[in-house]
């Protein structure tokens, strides 16, 4: 960046009647277009990856509950059962119906050969053992789901069932974390930026809960399509850490798209004026003359504005000191 003082040629007449040219230091530089990817800034909260919530296969009454909230687990760990003494008592009967099914079965298919069975009567007896075999595999499957195992290490993040509860099926036991598939941060994006994102992406994130650290993450999962109430996209990103986190930290992200856009940075200092898209700034022609021009802006951060069209590379603007220059006022340039 070159800093020129510029003379802005006005007349001004002091007391003693002379006339003299009062200067006003500017500073200027040249435009320069290149690719350059808008920085996506949102903030949100840290989750599992693999958030789960376990819940008994059928009703009954809770026998115990063997973990905390915020307890590490293993995987197949027991965490709770019910009281299994209906569900024994279902399989029990199943299988003594299978076995008076199947012993049927056998006599029958003894007489076959001396026609004391009829075909129809066994193919019957078959479809009573056939049933029994189904209602022994519910009723094991049923007792097998009356208890609640860890389904691999992770953490419980909530727990809703305390011991001798009566509880639904279905009805939320346990909030449960996967730590082998780590955490991530759940954003909410608008429609202008979520479409300059790409899976893979890479990101700088801050946490409250860790001031003055830096963490790294990168896009995981985008949404197809805008959330309902608030018209903005989900998009999910992979914490690559090893410190130990929680579910609802406040994260701060800054996110760098893949896509890119040919565009010119300047200082918004640059600009005279700005409605939309649509901003001036003063550009200095070949004879040094300052004129106002109308440029198109792509888009705008804290600091600076990006410029999609109407100005040129290597042309030079006043990024400080417009706001007194007249325009196509004649201004002569002495570098210092």
């Amino acid at each position: 960046m070159v800093m020129l003082r510029v003379w802005v040629l006005g007349l001004i007449t002091s007391l003693s009647g002379w006339v003299v040219a009062e200067p006003t230091a500017i500073r200027v530089q040249p435009i320069e277009f290149a690719n350059h990817a808008k920085t996506v800034v949102a903030s949100g909260l840290v989750r599992p990856v693999s958030e789960q919530t376990l819940s008994f296969k059928v009703p009954g009454i809770v026998a115990k509950v063997l973990v905390k909230q915020g307890q590490n687990v293993k995987a197949g760990q027991l965490l709770a059962e019910l009281e299994l003494e209906e569900m024994d008592a279902q399989v029990a009967k199943a299988q003594a119906v299978l076995s008076d099914a199947q012993r049927q079965l056998e006599r029958l298919t003894a007489l076959e050969n001396s026609q004391l069975a009829s075909n129809e009567r066994i193919r019957q007896v078959q479809t009573q053992v056939n049933v029994a075999q189904s209602d022994l595999r519910i009723a094991k499957f049923n007792r097998k789901y009356a208890q609640i195992h860890a389904p691999s290490n992770g953490r419980i993040l909530n727990r809703h069932v305390e011991a001798n509860e009566l509880i639904g099926s279905g009805q939320p036991a346990f909030m449960f974390a996967d730590d082998q598939q780590g955490w991530s941060v759940h954003l909410a994006v608008a429609d202008v930026d979520v479409v300059n994102l790409n899976i893979g992406d890479q990101a700088d994130l801050q946490l409250d809960a860790f001031p003055g650290e830096n963490f790294t993450a990168s896009v995981r999962e985008i949404a197809g399509r805008a959330h309902g109430r608030t018209q903005t996209f989900e998009v999910d990103l992979s914490i690559r850490t090893n410190k130990r986190l929680y579910s609802g930290l406040i994260a701060h992200t800054e996110i760098t798209p893949s896509i890119q856009t040919h565009v010119a940075k300047i200082p918004m200092s640059a600009l005279i004026q700005a409605q939309g898209q649509d901003a001036r700034i003063y550009v200095l022609d070949e004879q040094g003359h300052a004129q106002l021009r109308t440029v198109t802006l792509a888009y705008v951060d804290t600091h600076f504005a990006y410029i999609k069209s109407g100005a040129k590379d290597g042309e030079n603007i006043v990024i400080e000191g417009g706001p007194f220059i007249k325009n196509a006022e004649d201004i002569a340039v002495v570098k210092f």
